[in-house]
């Protein structure tokens, strides 16, 4: 799970009937740059994050239809805050607080897996401290290593608004209800009677990336540390596309729809299509290291970095019944007072 209230993409499916949310970064060489004076979009984020305020975030995964299953389904809040604007005192180290559930009836997961990322030629995992800066009219926020210094993966926010929330939680906006998915969707989770606390409002950006960022992540089972589940042991990307290539994603990569070549002194395998039931743009990747390979993922510099996927009702269809639309291309975070409302209106 990314730090600062968010991840990087999400699946549209994260199980059948469930929708999964982000409430959402590798190389350091692009100099963020203090302006003399804060730009609109950096006057709308220190609404948010300048303390004493904070940025609160959500990740869920939720059923559109019927009960949340405790130990399967989840909401969990995080927020984060600067001491000081960037403008003033410099870029500013912030580290979210530990995630919590918001919903009475179930428990946050097990266990929440840190992003993890190929860097000069090793796997080095994420901490959650972020640092954020200004660079142009725009917020840098650079994810940073457990080291506390070096910078993993960075995104540039922009197009910030903020958008006043009143009358029933149910009747939100329809870009919040987008972005929020599953409660939405499904009539049973949300009081209809419930309403915005006075002052409730949330704030609404783009990210893109900066840079490009290879990741890493588990082919099977579930992970932590520097070291996740490979591929295959003891063997070449060469050698496996040698052998009828690597099945995942509902496909077998190959050379004939992929490429193999050296990526910061790693031999790393990049799909020539990007993967499906994303909003994103988001390449599959296979490394060379260690004497195995690793599967990951390719996010290219430049790359709008979408929100949540979102159901929409079949016109004329069955009670329940919908098509995924993966249109979605912006984040949304709380103040204090729409986090308290919006938790106060769940009903599980």
């Amino acid at each position: 799970m990314k730090s600062f209230n968010g991840t990087r993409w999400c699946v549209a499916f994260a199980a059948a009937g469930a929708l999964v949310g982000c409430g959402s970064r590798v190389d350091g060489n692009i100099p963020s740059t203090n302006p003399s004076a804060l730009s609109a979009d950096q006057q709308a984020s220190e609404q948010f994050l300048l303390a004493p305020n904070a940025s609160y975030g959500l990740n869920w995964k939720l059923p559109l239809a019927g009960t949340p299953v405790s130990g399967t389904d989840f909401i969990i809040e995080s927020h984060a805050s600067m001491a000081a604007s960037p403008l003033t005192a410099g870029p500013q180290k912030i580290t979210p607080t530990a995630p919590v559930s918001i919903a009475s009836t179930l428990s946050p997961p097990a266990v929440l897996i840190p992003d993890r990322f190929v860097v000069n030629g090793k796997i080095v995992v994420a901490s959650t401290q972020d640092n954020v800066s200004y660079q142009g009219t725009g917020v840098r926020v650079d994810l940073l290593a457990t080291d506390g210094v070096t910078v993993l993966d960075s995104e540039l926010r922009s197009n910030y608004s903020i958008v006043p929330l009143s009358g029933a939680v149910a009747a939100a906006p329809a870009e919040f209800a987008q972005f929020f998915n599953s409660p939405y969707f499904n009539p049973t989770l949300l009081n209809a009677a419930a309403t915005w606390n006075a002052g409730a409002a949330y704030e609404k950006y783009s990210n893109t990336q900066i840079g490009d960022v290879y990741s890493v992540v588990d082919f099977t089972g579930a992970t932590t540390g520097n070291l996740p589940a490979p591929v295959s042991t003891n063997t070449t990307i060469a050698t496996l596309m040698a052998a009828n290539g690597i099945a995942a994603d509902g496909t077998t990569y190959t050379l004939a729809n992929g490429s193999e070549s050296v990526v910061n002194g790693v031999t790393t395998y990049v799909a020539t299509n990007p993967l499906p039931n994303l909003t994103t743009t988001v390449f599959r990747t296979f490394y060379e290291l260690n004497g195995n390979v690793y599967s990951g993922s390719l996010i290219r510099s430049g790359t709008v970095l979408g929100g949540n996927p979102f159901p929409v009702a079949i016109p004329g269809g069955a009670p329940g019944t919908f098509t995924t639309s993966l249109t979605q291309q912006y984040q949304i975070r709380l103040n204090a007072a729409a986090l308290a409302s919006f938790k106060a209106a769940l009903t599980f």
